[in-house]
């Protein structure tokens, strides 16, 4: 769409919110006057939680998730725009006659999209990559333009011939041990499989090895046959399935790269330049069916060191395709074409604002609940699967609104957009308010994969896992009749990157939970392609929307603890036992047993030092998350814990400290210098690692500098956040004190 299209539609969109505005004010000033009242009546017999539970409905959950697949809507097109209105008209309807404010927020962006593509293989025989998905009879929407369009969004145009080298999944350690071979990527296109790392540092290491271009591909024994059936037989990747997504360097830095939205430059805000963000060679996404016949022409590596039998693999580097792979380079000889456009756009984010008691005023809190809208083409899994349960959930509390119930504080239900670019819509949002939010939020709660699988997976900031295992004692497992926190295994992981939680956690310091439903650790097989549809999701997913139906009342029980309960329902020792775990990793890692995917510099550090060990003193650390410890087990903290949880038993000004404390906490973990070389990233507990963009590391700032082989910055890093943890300890104590410890 043309930017003056975007602005005419905006500008009428505009104009019906204002309009809407003043109705709900009316409605609100009404209501409070007791005006409207024939559903107002206090429910007596049930709790309102038992009341959101039981109001849930798979059939309304079915009906969501039909209309929104039933058309593409990639982040900034046309479709997006339609899915935004869809968003938009069905929350206006489930919170009508409340006080419920529906908005659309504009967030101007960067964005790139696909005009043409090629793949060819020259030598040593010819071969023309389809790229292509196949239409399946049984799968009603597969027909579609974008199956003849998949791409890696934010990939420079670039047409390339050159040698290809096999790279495995394309992590630090893969391209050392290309190197110990005498393989070098200079010069050359690499084919990497997709898994271990996020697809953009996959690109990002190549680049800095001096390849000339990327191909990604799916591999079976990934996602595909070896995991089992494939769709339309089973609910794996089948061989003709493309993995589209973003290349952008996430793990430097998250939110739209030109930073089109801010007056603050991506210098400003990130520490970079727009083209440090993204690659500037091309690269593109392919089945397994169009990488086999590339992977078959490679020869096997000469050998620098006598390390391993000529013709051998580096451990790790085979895969499921039938055949003995090699790393080349060559004789495979590609060329490879990529047309990509960029253009400034618009996405758009969704919201519906539940206002408190306290709203507007100084003593109201913000409980913020997100998913995201836009899809890979139809997203019936990722993202909607979450939309359609933020539709039912917002649906329910309308329908309590409407009764009587009133939350002690504001909720904000986030519909976010371009969330598969790179966490736009999201990170604009939150640097935006950035203040607001640091002031008012206790808690952000992220679905984005809801359904795609029968298994729990949870991550979450650690002072938030006892609620979480709570709530889960309240539910079933639909296909086992098992309790729920018998059929989960009651691990709760740490959070990195890769959804729209990454500004609330990492940036903002924020609380946050992601919950989702998945086969047992695995991504599911068609995730980011055009089969992942309605079809897909009936067929081979969740046909009764049980699933559907357990997230959406797992999702709100849980923001009704934090809405409606006196005390916040944080656990302050949780949090002391993940930083003894934490200190854990860093020791492991200094060992190198826990290095993942970059363990070499590690390993010449160690060896220099003759010790086994990395040469790092962390007893400064030591003694500060020794005395966070002693101060989140103090028995008077504990026993005011204890006290205000029962209704009435503390003083309101008691029960004001303990929650702005405890809210606190989170938040000063946070470095205003952020971490080494990513300023935006500002949690010192955890943030994505470098070189795995989804996955976590903790004290990531020290643990970076171990991989690095950097002693003097881990020594630094070490007692930075001994500080950092010495400040929370001050912060989490400030209950006992009339005046709050600035953080």
């Amino acid at each position: 769409m043309h930017p003056r299209m975007y602005r005419r539609v905006w500008q009428r969109r505009t104009s019906c919110r204002n309009a809407h505005q003043i109705i709900v004010m009316v409605l609100a000033i009404m209501m409070s006057c007791g005006m409207l009242s024939p559903t107002s009546a206090v429910v007596e017999d049930e709790t309102w939680e038992k009341m959101f539970v039981q109001g849930v409905d798979e059939k309304s959950l079915k009906d969501y998730l039909f209309k929104i697949t039933s058309y593409d809507h990639v982040a900034g097109t046309l479709g997006d725009l339609r899915s935004t209105n869809f968003v938009k008209n069905r929350l206006e309807s489930s919170l009508r006659d409340t006080p419920a404010l529906v908005e659309v927020e504009a967030v101007p962006v960067m964005l790139s999209y696909p005009i043409s593509r090629q793949l060819r293989m020259t030598e040593p025989v010819e071969f023309n990559a389809s790229l292509s998905e196949t239409i399946l009879p049984n799968d009603a929407t597969s027909d579609n333009v974008w199956r003849n369009l998949s791409f890696n969004a934010y990939s420079p145009s670039g047409n390339v011939s050159a040698q290809l080298v096999y790279a495995n999944y394309g992590d630090p350690d893969d391209f050392v041990a290309l190197e110990k071979l005498g393989v070098s990527v200079e010069g050359k296109i690499v084919i990497v499989r997709y898994g271990s790392t996020f697809r953009g540092l996959k690109v990002m290491n190549a680049e800095r090895r001096g390849a000339i271009g990327c191909i990604i591909y799916s591999d079976p024994e990934d996602d595909g046959y070896q995991r089992g059936p494939t769709y339309p037989d089973g609910p794996w990747r089948p061989k003709q399935a493309v993995q589209r997504g973003s290349v952008q360097f996430n793990s430097l830095c998250a939110g739209d790269p030109a930073r089109k939205y801010s007056k603050k430059s991506t210098m400003d805000l990130c520490g970079y330049a727009v083209e440090d963000l993204i690659p500037s060679i091309p690269v593109l996404p392919i089945s397994y069916e169009d990488a086999a016949p590339l992977l078959q022409n490679l020869d096997a590596a000469p050998l620098l060191q006598n390390l391993v039998t000529p013709g051998d693999l580096p451990p790790g580097f085979q895969g499921g395709l039938p055949f003995k792979y090699a790393t080349g380079p060559g004789p495979a000889h590609v060329n490879l074409l990529v047309n990509n456009k960029f253009e400034a756009r618009r996405v758009w984010n969704v919201f519906a604002t539940i206002p408190s008691g306290n709203f507007g005023t100084a003593d109201d809190k913000l409980v913020l609940a997100g998913n995201h809208r836009d899809a890979w083409v139809y997203g019936a899994a990722d993202p909607n699967s979450g939309t359609a349960a933020l539709l039912e959930m917002a649906r329910v509390l309308g329908d309590m609104l409407r009764k009587g119930w009133k939350p002690k504080r504001t909720i904000v239900l986030c519909n976010w957009d371009g969330e598969e670019y790179g966490l736009l819509g999201s990170t604009a949002w939150g640097e935006k308010r950035a203040k607001e939010l640091s002031s008012k939020s206790v808690v952000y709660l992220n679905v984005d994969v809801g359904v795609a699988g029968p298994h729990l997976s949870v991550h979450a900031s650690p002072f938030l896992s006892p609620v979480i295992t709570n709530v889960s004692r309240m539910f079933v497992d639909p296909a086992t009749g098992q309790p729920l926190d018998r059929a989960w295994d009651g691990a709760i992981g740490t959070l990195g990157s890769g959804s729209d939680y990454t500004v609330f956690l990492d940036h903002l310091g924020i609380p946050s939970v992601d919950l989702s439903w998945r086969h047992n650790t695995s991504a599911y097989g068609v995730y980011h392609s055009v089969y992942d549809s309605f079809s897909y999701m009936v067929q081979q997913v969740d046909p009764d929307f049980r699933y559907h139906a357990l997230c959406t009342r797992f999702w709100g029980v849980t923001l009704l603890r934090f809405s409606d309960s006196a005390l916040l329902p944080y656990d302050p020792k949780s949090l002391a036992g993940a930083l003894n775990k934490y200190l854990l990793y860093v020791k492991s890692m200094m060992n190198a047993t826990v290095c993942r995917g970059q363990c070499s510099e590690i390993f010449k550090v160690v060896k220099q030092e003759g010790s086994g060990v990395f040469p790092l003193d962390l007893s400064e650390l030591e003694e500060a998350v020794s005395g966070f410890t002693t101060a989140a087990s103090s028995p008077a903290l504990q026993q005011a814990i204890a006290s205000c949880r029962q209704e009435g038993a503390c003083s309101k000004r008691l029960l004001l400290r303990l929650n702005e404390a405890m809210r606190r906490t989170e938040r000063a973990f946070l470095d205003p210098a952020g971490l080494p070389g990513r300023k935006w990233f500002r949690h010192i507990l955890q943030a994505p690692g470098l070189y795995l963009g989804y996955g976590a590391d903790m004290f990531p700032g020290i643990c970076q500098a171990i991989r690095d082989g950097d002693a003097k910055l881990a020594q630094e890093q070490a007692t930075r956040c001994a500080g950092v943890v010495k400040h929370a300890s001050s912060v989490l104590m400030s209950w006992q004190q009339d005046r709050e410890v600035v953080t």
